[in-house]
């Protein structure tokens, strides 16, 4: 299966496969369309789209990659070998194939015509929430001094009609692209892309070294050249084939109260000072449609989660050469490792590797092939039943991780569990199987006609 290459082939593949749930009836930005997305997310986790939106004419489609395995048919990938091969994949580019006329920019908006409280949904997510935010928007620049693009997930506040407000702090990338904008006392250009194709989605959420061109690794991810076209008012390239580009630049020297804001650990972001995004155009589709996401529902920790998943791959198969799997059920703070366990020093060695392998980490338990990661309640029971914790419960005091400035504290110390079972009981450890349990269809033996 070849890999999608824009955000529009990913919906049409849901769509086809009559996976994706269509709403009708108008619906309110503010709360509602969330209280929405949540029930699904709760239930069939399937994707939606909001066709009439309060205050819009943009269309809104929400949890596309509510599962796992679309992430991977979206980059053509199977998900049996997704983490080893975008492992392989994540240290590759190609380069960007440059086109004039592009499907993003067949409406534009500039100057006084721009109005991001008037052209974009106002969607409120969170009860305390400061204001609408764009939450599905991969911000595109190129570095100052070399101009090597870098692409990041990043919130923004809408907060006037040509004024948004960016968390961008450094470490992260473009924070420390813009610090050293800032430090040659130069504004950022930069481009915010909604409805990206899932290679730049996947690049700006992998974790690529500081010096990679984003916008290649994207190339190398769909295993074809990203087109991409000159924005009208700035200096970047972004990518031809997406549904809305805000362009703009993050000025220098100006920071402005954002937030609150409801994020992806369920809690809130306090008021604090952020970037301020100015805005000098907007180009779309002429039928676009705005990509939202519910930040810590299940498609934004699985565009999360996925990375991560990979990046502790990376650091996990240098001492056990035998992963089934690595999950991070439930939250991203943590993780599931099964492993085809040789010698009773793996489930240890995976453990060690895990915790330091990335720096949110920090719980990780290990498992053997025959429970499944992704399974919280498989897990569990693997915990319970296998797990001794006297000597299977390590615990690494002091070390941060989670680093957010007013939480800091409560992200101190890693704890690693070791849940297989001996290798000298393994026999004993064996688990149960039904013969014929996997052809059994239930509906060929209920009767639709009992009531009882």
């Amino acid at each position: 299966m070849a890999a999608l290459e824009s955000f529009r082939q990913l919906v049409e593949m849901l769509a086809q496969r009559s996976e994706v749930a269509s709403v009708a009836r108008q619906v309110d930005p503010r709360h509602e369309l969330t209280a929405v997305l949540r029930h699904m997310q709760k239930g069939p986790n399937r994707p939606l789209i909001f066709n009439d939106v309060r205050g819009t004419d943009l269309p809104v489609v929400t949890n596309v990659f509510g599962f796992r395995r679309t992430i991977a048919e979206s980059l053509g990938l199977a998900e049996g070998d997704l983490l080893r091969t975008m492992v392989s994949l994540e240290a590759k580019t190609l380069g960007v194939e440059r086109v004039e006329d592009a499907p993003v920019q067949e409406v534009v908006k500039t100057g006084d015509d721009v109005d991001v409280t008037r052209d974009l949904p106002q969607i409120v997510y969170a009860e305390h929430d400061g204001g609408a935010y764009i939450t599905a928007g991969v911000l595109i620049a190129p570095h100052p001094v070399t101009g090597a693009y870098n692409a990041s997930w990043n919130r923004c506040q809408l907060a006037a009609s040509d004024k948004l407000r960016v968390r961008m702090m450094p470490p992260q990338h473009l924070g420390r692209y813009h610090a050293e904008a800032e430090a040659l006392g130069q504004n950022l250009p930069c481009a915010i892309v909604i409805g990206a194709p899932p290679g730049l989605m996947f690049s700006a959420a992998s974790k690529v070294p500081f010096e990679a061109d984003e916008l290649e690794v994207a190339g190398a991810w769909q295993g074809k050249p990203l087109r991409v076209v000159r924005c009208k008012t700035i200096p970047v390239d972004v990518p031809a084939d997406a549904e809305i580009v805000i362009e703009g630049e993050v000025i220098a020297g100006v920071r402005e109260d954002e937030g609150p804001f409801g994020e992806f650990t369920d809690g809130y972001v306090p008021v604090m000072k952020n970037h301020v995004f100015r805005v000098k155009a907007i180009t779309r589709r002429r039928d676009a449609m705005y990509h939202a996401i519910l930040a810590g529902g299940t498609e934004d920790l699985n565009l999360v989660g996925v990375p991560i998943q990979a990046e502790i791959y990376k650091k996990v198969t240098n001492f056990v050469p035998r992963i089934r799997d690595i999950a991070t059920p439930g939250y991203v703070f943590g993780c599931v490792i099964s492993i085809d366990k040789q010698n009773d020093d793996q489930a240890r060695n995976a453990m060690l590797a895990a915790l330091g392998g990335y720096s949110w980490t920090k719980v990780v338990v290990v498992v053997d092939k025959d429970v499944d990661p992704f399974d919280a309640a498989d897990v569990l029971w693997a915990i319970q039943t296998r797990c001794t914790p006297e000597t299977g419960v390590y615990v690494v005091p002091g070390i941060p991780s989670y680093t957010r400035e007013d939480v800091r504290e409560v992200h101190r110390g890693k704890v690693g569990i070791d849940a297989t079972a001996p290798i000298s009981m393994k026999d004993l450890f064996e688990r149960r199987r039904f013969p014929g349990e996997a052809e059994i269809r239930l509906e060929d033996y209920i009767n639709a006609n009992t009531s009882n």
